[in-house]
C-alpha cells in the first residue's frame, strides 16, 4: 500500500551543490588534460586519425576502468574524504602527463609506429583517466539520500560532468592553449584538481549515515529493478556506442559542406554536449516521477520508448542532411553561425534522446541505496565501453566502409532492436506504429539522399577516414550558352577544391603556388643531376605527376596522411606507378622525424593545409629543425601557407618560426600585379627556408636553363617586399610556435570571423 512506502529522505542541497562543484570542475580539469595531450604526443606519433583515437579511446578505457573500481569503492567508503584522496590523486596523474614526455624521449623510437600509438597513449593519459573516473560514482553515492532519488541524483551528476567537459573544451580550444604553454595547462589542471580536493576535505562534512562500509540497510527498494544487471549493462552499452558514433558522424557531415577546423569542431562538440546535459538532467527527473509507487507508466516502457525517439531523431538526421545539400537554411549567417545551426538541427535531438537513457537505467539498476555506488560505476563503466567501441568502430570502420548515410541507418536500427529488448513493444499498438515509422523513414531517408547525391558530374565518391572525397568533372558554358566539358577533373576533399587535373596532359597545373615549387625544382635539376625532392601531402598528386613527368629520373617521396586520397589520385587523377614515385600514407611528422635519410634532400616542400585547418605539429620549431636536418646543405624548404597579410598571424608565425631554424626566410607569391594588392585578400602563399639567400634573378636563370622549362615570361615566383610586410611586422610580430605553445587554430581566428561575416 501506499502508505507503507517509506518517505524519501531530502536531497541536502549545499551537500548537491558541492559536489556537483567537485564534479563539474573536475571534469573541465580532465577535458583540458584530454586536449593537451596530443599535443604531448604529436612529437611522438604524430598527430592523425590513429593518434586522436588511441587518445579518445585510452581516456575511455580509463572512465570505464574507473567507474567499474569506483563503484565499489564509493559503497565501502562513502565519505568526502575520499573524494579529497582521488583528487589529489588526479593532480598527481596530471603532473604525470608533463613528466613523461621527456622519459618517453629515450626509448620511443625502439618502439614500431603501429603499437607506439596506443602504447605511449596509454602511459601518458591511463592514470589521470582512470584516478579521476573514479569520483563519479563516489558523487553519485554521496548526493544519494535514498533509492528514490537515484535517477534524479544521477541525472543531475551526468549533466554536470557533461557541462564540465563543455567549459573545458571551450576555455581551452578558444582561451589556455593561445595563452600558455602546454606543461602549464598541464600544471594548471593538476592546480585545480588539488585545490578542489582541498575543498572537499574542509567543507564536505560526513554525515551521520555514512561509514566505511557497506553494510547499511537500504531505506527503500526499487521494485522495477532489472531482473538481471546485465540487461542494464546492455542497453547503456549499445545507447553509448550509438552516442559516441553519431558524433563522429556529425563531424563528417559538417565538413562536407562547412570543412574541418578547431571552430568547426567546437561547435560541433558544444552541441552534442549541451544535448547530452540537458538529456542527463531531463532523463533523471523523468526516472524518478515514472519509478514512482503511484505512477501509472511502467519504467521500462518508458525507457523503451525513449529508444524509439532516439532512433526517431537518427533517423530524421537523413531529411537533415537532404536539406542541408540541397538548401543553405542558414544563408545569412557567419560561419559559425551555420555550424552550430546545423549541428542544432540536425543532431540536438537524437543527443538529448541519448543522453536521458543513463539516469534511467541506473534508477532501474540500482536495488537500493547500499549499492548505489557500484551499480552507478559498472553501469557507467559499461556505458563508457560502449563509447570506446563506438569511437573505433565510426573512426576506423563504419565511416568508411558503409558511409554516413549507411552508419546513421545502422544507428537507427540499433537502437530500435534495443528497445525491443527493454520491454515488449509489440504488446503497444502506438510504440510497434512508431516503429515501423522509423524504419520506414530509415528506407525513405536513403532513398531520398541517394537521389540527391546522383549527378551526372560525378564520377566518384568516397567516404575516407579523414574526408568525404568526391571526383567531378568540370563544366562551363561557351559564349552560346551550351554546356561542355572542359577536360579537367576535380578533387573535393570535404568542401574544399582541393586540386584539379588534366587525364592527357600531366603538365596542368590549377594552383599557381605549384608553379612556384616546380621552379625550385628545376632550379634544383640544374645543381644535381638526379635531384631528390619530399613532398609532404599528396591531395590529387598534381605537382609530382608534373614532376615525374619533366624529370622521370628524379627521386621523389610522397607522403599522403589518407590512404584513401593516394587511391583515388591512381584510379581517378592519372597517377600511374610506372611514374616510380615513392608513397607513404603516414603523419608527414613521422615521416620526416624517422624515415627520411638526414642531409639527402634537395628541396622538400610541405603542401599539408586545408583551408581553416592547418596542422600545428607541422609548423613548430622542433619539426622545423627535423626538415632541416633531412635536407642537403644548400637544401630549400618550401612551406604553403593560406593566409592573409593585413589580417593574417599565421604568416607572421610561420615565417618567424623559421628563422629560429634556417638563416634566410622569405615569403613567396605566384601573383602578378600590383604588390600593394596582395594584403587585401587571403591566398596561397610559398615561405622559402634555406641556408643560402634568395637570389631570385638566380633561380629564374637556372629555372629557365632547365630542360622543360617555361619560358622567362612565365616566370611565377615573385617575393613580397620585405617594406609592403614591415609595417604589419612592427605592428605585430610573429610568435615563435613550439610544441609547448602552438596555437595556430587561434592565429587564423581573425581571418575566420572576416570569412564568416
Amino acid at each position: 500500500m501506499m502508505g507503507d512506502e517509506p518517505t524519501p529522505a531530502r536531497i541536502p542541497l549545499a551537500r548537491l551543490a558541492g559536489i556537483g562543484a567537485v564534479v563539474f570542475f573536475a571534469n573541465a580539469a580532465l577535458l583540458v588534460l584530454q586536449l593537451v595531450a596530443s599535443r604531448l604526443l604529436a612529437p611522438f606519433i604524430g598527430s592523425d586519425l590513429y593518434t586522436w583515437t588511441s587518445i579518445i579511446g585510452v581516456f575511455l578505457a580509463g572512465i570505464a576502468l574507473g567507474n567499474a573500481y569506483g563503484g565499489r569503492l564509493a559503497d565501502k567508503y562513502p565519505s568526502p574524504r575520499t573524494l579529497a584522496a582521488l583528487l589529489f590523486a588526479g593532480a598527481l596523474g596530471a603532473v604525470w602527463m608533463a613528466a613523461a614526455p621527456p622519459l618517453m624521449q629515450s626509448f620511443y623510437k625502439s618502439i614500431p609506429l603501429g603499437p607506439r600509438i596506443p602504447i605511449l597513449s596509454a602511459i601518458l593519459c591511463l592514470p589521470a583517466g582512470f584516478v579521476l573516473s573514479l569520483l563519479t560514482p563516489l558523487s553519485i553515492k554521496l548526493g544519494l539520500p535514498d533509492v528514490s532519488r537515484t535517477g534524479r541524483v544521477s541525472g543531475t551528476i551526468f549533466a554536470l560532468s557533461t557541462l564540465g567537459c563543455l567549459l573545458g573544451n571551450y576555455v581551452t580550444g578558444f582561451y589556455l592553449v593561445p595563452t600558455f604553454m602546454v606543461n602549464t595547462l598541464v600544471y594548471f589542471a593538476a592546480g585545480t584538481l588539488v585545490l578542489l580536493g582541498v575543498a572537499a576535505f574542509l567543507f564536505l562534512k560526513p554525515v551521520a549515515n555514512e561509514a566505511p562500509t557497506a553494510a547499511a540497510e537500504p531505506t527503500a527498494t526499487n521494485r522495477f529493478a532489472f531482473g538481471s544487471i546485465r540487461q542494464a549493462f546492455a542497453v547503456v552499452f549499445f545507447a553509448s556506442f550509438c552516442g559516441m558514433t553519431l558524433e563522429l558522424t556529425a563531424s563528417r557531415v559538417i565538413a562536407e559542406k562547412l570543412g574541418v577546423s578547431l571552430f568547426t569542431w567546437t561547435g560541433i562538440i558544444g552541441v552534442m554536449l549541451a544535448g547530452t546535459a540537458l538529456g542527463n538532467l531531463f532523463g533523471g527527473t523523468l526516472a524518478d516521477m515514472v519509478n514512482r509507487p503511484d505512477s501509472a507508466v511502467n519504467p521500462r516502457t518508458c525507457l523503451a520508448t525513449t529508444f524509439i525517439l532516439a532512433a526517431a531523431a537518427s533517423v530524421s538526421v537523413l531529411l537533415g542532411m537532404v536539406l542541408f545539400t540541397r538548401f543553405d537554411l542558414f544563408e545569412s549567417y557567419s560561419l559559425a553561425g551555420k555550424v552550430l545551426g546545423h549541428t542544432f538541427l540536425m543532431f540536438f535531438l537524437p543527443m538529448f534522446a541519448l543522453g536521458t537513457i543513463s539516469p534511467q537505467v541506473i534508477r532501474l539498476a540500482v536495488p537500493d541505496a547500499a549499492h548505489a555506488g557500484r551499480v552507478a560505476g559498472r553501469v557507467y563503466a559499461w556505458s563508457t565501453a560502449g563509447a570506446i567501441l563506438g569511437t573505433f568502430a565510426a573512426g576506423y570502420f563504419l565511416i568508411s566502409t558503409f558511409t554516413v548515410r549507411g552508419t546513421l541507418i545502422l544507428i537507427t536500427f540499433v537502437l530500435a532492436g534495443t528497445s525491443l529488448a527493454i520491454a515488449p513493444i509489440w504488446r503497444h499498438n502506438v510504440l510497434l506504429y512508431v516503429i515501423a515509422i522509423v524504419l520506414g523513414g530509415a528506407t525513405g531517408g536513403t532513398i531520398l539522399i541517394a537521389s540527391a547525391e546522383q549527378d551526372e558530374e560525378v564520377i566518384a565518391v568516397r567516404e575516407s577516414n579523414y574526408y568525404h572525397i568526391k571526383v567531378k568533372r568540370e563544366y562551363q558554358f561557351d559564349k552560346n550558352g551550351e554546356r561542355y566539358y572542359t577536360g579537367i577533373l576535380n578533387l573535393n576533399l570535404d568542401h574544399l577544391l582541393h586540386s584539379s587535373v588534366v587525364l592527357n596532359d600531366p603538365t596542368f597545373i590549377h594552383y599557381e603556388h605549384e608553379q612556384v615549387q616546380m621552379e625550385f625544382l628545376r632550379a634544383a635539376r640544374h645543381g644535381a643531376p638526379v635531384p631528390k625532392c619530399l613532398v609532404i601531402g599528396g591531395g590529387g598528386y598534381t605537382f609530382p605527376r608534373y614532376a615525374k613527368t619533366v624529370f622521370p629520373e628524379m627521386e621523389l617521396d610522397v607522403v599522403e596522411i589518407d590512404p584513401a586520397v593516394t587511391r583515388v589520385a591512381y584510379e581517378f587523377l592519372g597517377l600511374k606507378r610506372e611514374y616510380g614515385i615513392r608513397d607513404f600514407n603516414m603523419d608527414g611528422r613521422q615521416f620526416v622525424a624517422e624515415k627520411a635519410t638526414p642531409g639527402s634532400y634537395d628541396l622538400i616542400i610541405q603542401d599539408a593545409v586545408n583551408d581553416l585547418s592547418v596542422p600545428s605539429h607541422l609548423l613548430t620549431k622542433e619539426y622545423n629543425d627535423a626538415v632541416k636536418a633531412a635536407l642537403k646543405p644548400d637544401g630549400v624548404f618550401l612551406l604553403t601557407i593560406i593566409d592573409e597579410i593585413e589580417a593574417g598571424k599565421l604568416w607572421r608565425a610561420a615565417m618567424a618560426t623559421l628563422r629560429e631554424s634556417f638563416p634566410h626566410v622569405a615569403l613567396l607569391t605566384a601573383h602578378r600585379g600590383d604588390p600593394s594588392q596582395i594584403a587585401e585578400y587571403r591566398q596561397v602563399y610559398v615561405i622559402y627556408a634555406g641556408g643560402q639567400p634568395l637570389n631570385l634573378e638566380s633561380l629564374q636563370d637556372r629555372t629557365v636553363r632547365t630542360p622543360g622549362a617555361s619560358a622567362a615570361t612565365d616566370f611565377h615566383t615573385h617575393v613580397v617586399p620585405q617594406t609592403l610586410l614591415a609595417p604589419y611586422l612592427e605592428r605585430e610580430k610573429g610568435v615563435i610556435l613550439t610544441d609547448q605553445y602552438a596555437p595556430v587554430d587561434n592565429l587564423m581566428a581573425e581571418v575566420f570571423r572576416r570569412r564568416s561575416n
